[in-house]
C-alpha cells in the first residue's frame, strides 16, 4: 500500500496544490504557494499539520498506477475526528468508518459506519440503498437502511449487547495508518455483511 498525502474529490485524487488549499482553509495556515512554487510538498505539510493537530488527508492506493484509491482519510483533531472512505473500482464511496477520540490518550472509537450499494451494472452514484450504523461502547447499536427511490426507511436496533472491542484504534502515528484503514472488523461483519 502507497500513502499520498492528497485529498479525493469528485472521484479524483486531487493535486498537492489543492489539497493543501483545502487544508489551508480548515486550518486558517498559508502553505499553497510555498507548495505550488515547489519548496514544501504536501506530505511535509501533512506532517506539520499532525504535529500541531491541524487537519489533513490522504489516500491510500494499492499502486502508483491505481486511478482510485483503496481509501482516503481524514484527519481532524480539532473535532476529535477522523474518516475513513473506502473506494470501489468506480472511484465512489462505498463504505465510510467514522471514528471519534473516546479517551484522555487519543484513543478512537468507530461510531458510524456507512454502507452503500449502489445500482447493480451502473457506473454512476445512483444508489439502490445506503445504510446508516451507529455504535455506543456500552455494545448497543441501531441501525436505518434508507431507500430513497421509494422514499422510505427501516430502523434496526439490537437486541443484545456486542462486544465491540475490536472498534477501538490508537490514534495513529504520522504514516502508521494501517489500524485506522483496517477494512474488516469481525463484529461489523456479523452486523452488516
Amino acid at each position: 500500500m502507497i500513502v499520498k498525502y492528497l485529498g479525493f474529490f469528485m472521484q479524483k485524487i486531487k493535486d498537492q496544490t489543492s489539497s493543501v488549499s483545502r487544508w489551508d482553509t480548515w486550518n486558517n495556515t498559508k502553505f499553497r504557494n510555498k507548495v505550488e512554487k515547489g519548496k514544501l510538498t504536501s506530505e511535509e505539510v501533512a506532517k506539520y499539520n499532525y504535529e500541531h493537530l491541524l487537519g489533513y488527508e490522504f489516500c491510500v492506493l494499492h499502486s502508483e498506477k491505481s486511478l482510485y484509491p483503496y481509501c482516503y482519510v481524514t484527519i481532524v483533531p480539532r473535532n476529535k475526528h477522523v474518516g475513513v472512505y473506502f473506494i470501489d473500482n468506480e472511484g465512489r464511496t462505498y463504505l465510510k468508518y467514522l471514528f471519534d477520540e473516546v479517551k484522555e490518550d487519543r484513543t478512537l472509537f468507530l461510531e458510524e459506519v456507512w454502507f452503500y450499494q449502489f445500482i447493480p451494472g451502473n457506473s454512476s452514484e445512483e444508489q439502490e440503498y445506503r445504510m446508516h450504523f451507529a455504535f455506543d461502547q456500552d455494545g448497543n447499536y441501531a441501525a436505518r437502511k434508507y431507500i430513497d427511490s421509494k422514499g422510505k426507511y427501516e430502523d434496526y436496533e439490537g437486541n443484545q449487547k456486542l462486544d465491540f472491542s475490536g472498534l477501538y484504534e490508537k490514534y495513529p502515528e504520522f504514516g502508521q495508518y494501517e489500524g485506522i484503514i483496517q477494512l474488516e472488523r469481525p463484529v461489523l461483519n456479523d452486523i452488516i455483511f
